[in-house]
């Protein structure tokens, strides 16, 4: 799904709820997300569970820093992925994840247009060496499929007379 110049982000926070998905296939509630912006697993959440639900709606646009950074952690993504002009969640964990990566562009800076291509074209020969024969790595990185959400629990629909009648006369029979 690639996102615009210009992406929301309520839509950043829709992609990263997807790939937040629990083992049930369900996303986690406002509250969860709000928990889980705390610095600490018993700490203050950095924003409340309204907060959270206005950003993901697009009431609210612009969270103050510690939001910004209790987000990131909520949804285990660089804090630079939530800030306007920064769409690349997969160049974002790389530089954010890997020393040696942060290293490569520092080495590239000087360099120049020629440096960066010369750099990019020794990226595609290493994924090709891998097995990586795919050079088109996606923006943000694809979910894993959701697992098949079971059927929730709800109020059994309203038996007609006659149909109530029968149930209980099966109950009373025992069959």
């Amino acid at each position: 799904m690639p996102l615009g110049p210009d992406t929301p982000l309520s839509s950043k926070l829709a992609v990263l709820l997807g790939r937040k998905r629990g083992a049930d296939g369900k996303t986690p509630s406002t509250r969860a997300i709000a928990a889980a912006t705390a610095e600490t697993p018993e700490g203050k959440p950095a924003m409340t569970h309204q907060v959270v639900n206005d950003l993901l709606n697009g009431a609210k646009a612009n969270p103050q820093v510690s939001q910004l950074l209790g987000l990131a952690r909520a949804f285990e993504c660089p804090a630079a992925y939530l800030l306007p002009g920064y769409n690349g969640l997969t160049s974002l964990s790389v530089y954010e994840e890997h020393q040696d990566a942060r290293e490569a562009l520092r080495l590239v800076h000087d360099l120049g247009e020629a440096g960066a291509a010369e750099l990019l074209e020794a990226a595609r020969e290493i994924r090709l060496r891998h097995g990586h024969s795919d050079l088109n790595v996606p923006e943000v990185p694809e979910p894993l499929p959701p697992a098949a959400e079971p059927p929730r629990p709800g109020r059994r629909r309203r038996l007609s007379f006659t149909e109530a009648a029968e149930r209980a006369v099966a109950d009373l029979e025992g069959t």
